[in-house]
Order: structure tokens, then sequence, then C-alpha cells
């Protein structure tokens, strides 16, 4: 009878912590339609690259260590791929999204992607790889927070905002990719998009931090430089 309790004692234990392991790094589930739709960031209406009918697209907030279980279902007339642009995909790398580890996924079929974000903490981008989609959308952010129990060397903020600059074109990803098939450079862009608009803003209260995430989605080198000046004003 005492052996029994003994082994009844050391399997609750494993599966108390087995729960405890589950429980630190828990799933999030996404299903996303990628689909063409209208959009005018330039105030020119034209076709863009939606997923769930928003441009950008949704924004992935949150943990570190979050597993993210993600359906990509392509909508498209031509195949699609999205990466996940800074996030470690370690021994994972058929997840990262790109030519040579993933395969794009073709019109009217779906893929599941499944990553850690493991011990990271910032905002991370996710956009298409092939096909000159990013030029009609199809990306946006992916912030990743810290757990409790990790420190971070800069105060709790009191809000969040997230800016997405890139350069913005207001012919479609197919015609930029018929010049670039010519064997010509790409003209220089026609505006400069903030969060898929013109101009954005947010509040902040004097005397509170605010977590700012900076990321860049553009075409020419130099965007980091002019967007830095923009916002220095």
């Amino acid at each position: 009878m005492r052996q029994f309790s003994v082994i009844f004692k050391v399997i609750l234990c494993i599966l108390v912590q087995f729960q405890v392991a589950i429980a630190d790094d828990p799933y999030r589930f996404y299903t996303w339609v990628v689909t063409y739709g209208p959009i005018s960031p330039l105030g020119t209406v034209q076709q863009g690259i939606l997923i769930n009918g928003q441009f950008p697209g949704p924004r992935i907030d949150c943990v570190t260590n979050d597993n993210i279980v993600l359906n990509v279902i392509n909508q498209l007339d031509e195949p699609f791929l999205l990466t996940w642009n800074g996030i470690k995909q370690r021994k994972n790398s058929w997840q990262d999204g790109v030519l040579g580890t993933n395969c794009p996924i073709p019109p009217n079929s779906n893929y599941t992607y499944n990553f850690q974000t493991k011990d990271q903490i910032g905002s991370f981008t996710y956009f298409p790889t092939v096909g000159m989609h990013r030029a009609s959308g199809g990306f946006g952010a992916l912030n990743v927070y810290q757990r409790p129990a990790i420190p971070v060397p800069y105060l709790k903020p009191d809000g969040d905002f997230t800016l997405l600059v890139g350069d913005w074109y207001k012919a479609g990803h197919k015609a930029l990719r018929q010049i670039l098939d010519s064997g010509s450079s790409l003209p220089p862009p026609d505006g400069l998009l903030i969060n898929g608009a013109q101009s954005t803003g947010f509040n902040g209260d004097q005397g509170k931090h605010t977590f700012l995430g900076f990321l860049t989605l553009g075409w020419r080198p130099q965007l980091i430089s002019e967007s830095k000046a923009i916002l220095s004003n």
C-alpha cells in the first residue's frame, strides 16, 4: 500500500509539472484569408492585397515563448508566401516563409504556419516574399511582449504604438514586376505610407512612457534615414 502511495505521488508530481509547462507556453490560433481589394492610401483607388479585409494586415500581439498557429488561406490568383521578419526560427527554418525553405501557397489553397516567438522581445514585421506582393500589401506588425518574470531595461510603458513605414507605388505589384523583369530599375516611389496612410498620429500623456515600435517596409535603403528625419520633426 505504501509503495502504491509513493507511485501515485510521483505520477501526480509529473502531471503537475506537465500542466505548468503547458501553461508557460500558451498557443495562439489565427486564420487569415488573403484576397485582393480596393485601397487608396495615396488618394487613388488601386488593387491591394488584404488580409482578413485589412490593409495593413492584422497586428499580432503575443508574449515571448508563445506558440503561433496561423492558417493562411490564399484566395489570390498567384502563389503567396509570408515571412516573419526577425523571428528566429530555431530548428524550424521551414516556417520562415522564404523561397528555399518554404514553397509558396498555391491559389485557393492554405498552409498553416507553426512557430514560437522564443526569447524575443520587440516589434517585428511580416510581409510577402514572392511576386512583388509586398508592393500591394499583405504586410503587418508582430509585437512580442515580455513575460512578467523577464526584466527589461526600461520602465513599464503606459501604452504602446506601432509605426509601419514604407515606400508606396500607385502601380500594382504586377506592373512593378514587369518593370524589373524588363531589366529596368524601379522609378522613385509615389509616396510614403505610415500605417497604411499618408499620415498618422497617437496621443501620449506628458510624464508617461509610451513604447514606440518603429518598423520599415520600404524598397529603398535610404528610407530608414528619411523616416527618422520625419519622426524628429
